[in-house]
């Protein structure tokens, strides 16, 4: 599947099948999706850090291909702190898509952990759903980084949902239009992009890689 028809993806290893079992086994990390026909998911885009072995947020590349020989795009911090962000992220030419920024810590109780720059476009933002419209606004406002330290710690052990328990999707949205949804369950971490949307595929993939990094390492922000 070519990447800019690339609707619903999940990040993840993939896993290798071979007929000796001695290749059998995980393989690299990638953007998956489903496979035309049936349940089970492929390799679409591989991910491979700036750091061999290390962590996506010290920056990484996303290749077409396995053997690492056709760039999508690079994935670079630029901030002064690594894990802080922001992340710039850039097509093979250099080229500047957008920039995928971490949400300060005070502000995790009303703003999902992650959103996203866009070059003359406005930002996209995931507002958690306690938060909307009410007295979470006051909370944005009022609350300082102790609070926004503890909140972000019990966050990080996936204390999060509605009041009926169930969690909720994550929305990001440019203006009045949702550009990314990630749906929480067990199984696969699905990421959807708008179909008909402006958002540039690439920054959706930069930021699902970074976000599910975090997972990897136990943080659910």
């Amino acid at each position: 599947m070519h990447w800019e028809a690339i609707t619903r993806f999940v990040v993840g290893r993939t896993l290798r099948d071979a007929v000796r079992e001695s290749r059998r086994g995980r393989g690299p990390y990638a953007i998956r999706v489903p496979r035309p026909l049936g349940e089970d998911l492929v390799p679409a885009l591989f991910i491979v850090p700036a750091e061999p072995g290390g962590p996506p947020r010290r920056g990484f590349r996303l290749y077409e291909d396995e053997g690492g020989r056709s760039l999508l795009c690079q994935v670079t911090p630029a901030g002064p702190e690594p894990g802080a962000g922001p992340y710039r992220v850039t097509d093979p030419a250099g080229l500047e898509l957008g920039a995928v920024h971490r949400t300060p810590a005070a502000q995790r109780l009303v703003r999902h952990g992650w959103w996203l720059e866009r070059p003359g476009r406005p930002e996209a933002v995931a507002e958690r759903g306690w938060a909307r419209g009410g007295p979470g606004r006051a909370l944005e406002r009022g609350a300082g980084k102790l609070l926004g330290s503890v909140v972000d710690g019990l966050l990080s052990m996936g204390a999060e949902g509605d009041a009926a328990g169930g969690p909720k999707p994550v929305v990001w949205r440019s203006g009045d239009r949702f550009v990314l949804t990630f749906q929480p369950s067990q199984g696969p971490r699905w990421y959807t992009v708008d179909r008909d949307g402006a958002l540039d595929r690439r920054l959706a993939f930069a930021l699902a890689v970074l976000r599910e990094s975090e997972v990897w390492g136990g943080d659910r922000r």
